[in-house]
């Protein structure tokens, strides 16, 4: 502050010690802010999980699936027909509104020594993005449809939004929380008018069957090759955005997979002949 001359008011004095403490808090809350921006570490995993929508097993899985990922022993897809990997099959994303009420794909982050409010001043957002055809597709979160992605520099520049459902989670059990945990989702709907029997009702998802999820899944397996999930955030101090990307895969058709073994068959054929 330096000294007081005589000149002075006691109100001039305590404006100044008042601006000098201000400035001091405002210098550290600075520090503070810019070293958490600095310190988001997340892990981002997925797996095919029960239908959240209705699914009695949804609860199960999403409270083993917190636990695994918080303690970072999560394995990729192990729900699935190919633990371990980042591939699934077409029937591990697809719902319906009978039965078992089918799979959906999830990602799970889990961001650890973190509270929703620092994310939320990070601007922490999420995204998945599908292909159909050879397009990229995002969800529309206002249209409430998908609409084709804007990529730049292969990622989506639209789709993008807030957690909505993430928590604060004690993984420990000492009532302290951890981190954040949440998850996000997606899935192809069945309904019954792709294959026989057709609707009788003009209902068309009360009488999805067997066939009609078996149609859909060639469609996946023809149509399809990926489900990529994304997490971003981008805190006071960061001159751009921050990204995490887990993509996952259609295993191949089997005409498909036979061509990309039978490229590894003939070299290991020729060294054979050479060892000879």
């Amino acid at each position: 502050m330096g000294r007081i001359s005589k000149s002075q008011t006691w109100e001039e004095v305590s404006t100044m010690r008042v601006r000098s403490l201000w400035v001091t808090v405002l210098a550290l809350f600075t520090l503070v802010g810019f070293a958490s921006a600095g310190t988001i570490t997340p892990a981002l995993y997925a797996d095919t999980a029960p239908n959240v929508y209705g699914s009695p097993l949804w609860g199960p899985w999403w409270t083993a699936a917190k636990a695994d990922a918080a303690a970072g022993t999560f394995v990729n897809m192990r729900s699935g027909a190919h633990p371990g990997t980042n591939y699934y099959e077409p029937k591990e994303m697809i719902v319906y509104s009978t039965g078992d009420l089918g799979k959906r794909l999830h990602w799970i982050y889990w961001v650890p020594g973190k509270t929703i409010a620092q994310l939320q001043s990070c601007n922490f957002q999420v995204n998945w993005m599908v292909d159909w055809e050879g397009v990229d597709y995002v969800y529309d979160w206002e249209a409430n449809d998908l609409v084709k992605a804007v990529l730049v520099g292969g990622i989506p520049t639209n789709g993008w939004i807030q957690p909505g459902s993430w928590i604060e989670y004690d993984k420990d059990g000492d009532n302290n929380p951890d981190g954040v945990i949440g998850t996000f989702g997606f899935a192809w709907w069945a309904y019954d008018d792709l294959a026989a029997p057709l609707s009788t009702d003009g209902n068309p998802y009360n009488e999805v069957n067997q066939a009609d999820v078996d149609a859909l899944a060639a469609l996946v397996l023809r149509y399809q090759t990926h489900a990529i999930g994304y997490i971003r955030w981008k805190c006071e101090g960061d001159s751009d955005w921050n990204y995490k990307i887990l993509q996952l895969n259609v295993v191949p058709e089997p005409g498909t997979m036979l061509l990309w073994l039978s490229g590894f068959a003939a070299p290991a054929m020729v060294l054979l002949r050479r060892r000879k």
